[in-house]
């Protein structure tokens, strides 16, 4: 019975795992799924960055930028939860610094960030509004 008990409680401890096996985080030297342009919706790629807040967002390996801001990833303080990557930061916005922790999960072929849902878009819709 301790046998078997202690089979389950193994067992129990690889769920989290084989959640993140099937993540896709990438292999080495591949960027992580969250890596690329976003927006909240398909149709706010093509928007306005000065007129809709938040239309696009780039993540890069280790930053994020979206409007006037640009936040530096702790690539080193990164973790791996059971469905994505929590990310700290440190943001840069108008002279102004603050802290930030960025949580990445894939959601049925989009990213979640923060909760927020996200529509992956094409790299060639990435502007700041400032051209």
């Amino acid at each position: 019975m301790r046998v078997l008990v202690l089979v389950l409680v193994l067992a129990a401890g690889l769920i989290p795992s084989a959640a993140l096996a099937k993540m896709p985080t990438g292999t080495p030297g591949e960027a992580p799924f969250y890596v690329g342009i976003w927006s909240p919706s398909a149709k706010s790629c093509k928007a306005n960055p000065l007129e809709v807040e938040g239309a696009l967002v780039r993540i890069e390996q280790s930053r994020i930028i979206w409007n006037e801001t640009t936040c530096t990833f702790r690539l080193s303080a990164s973790r791996s939860t059971g469905t994505g990557t929590t990310i700290p930061a440190t943001c840069e916005s108008e002279g102004r610094t603050s802290r930030e922790t960025y949580k990445f999960d894939a959601v049925g072929g989009r990213m979640r960030m923060n909760g927020h849902v996200m529509a992956r878009c094409k790299d060639s819709d990435w502007r700041t509004g400032y051209e």
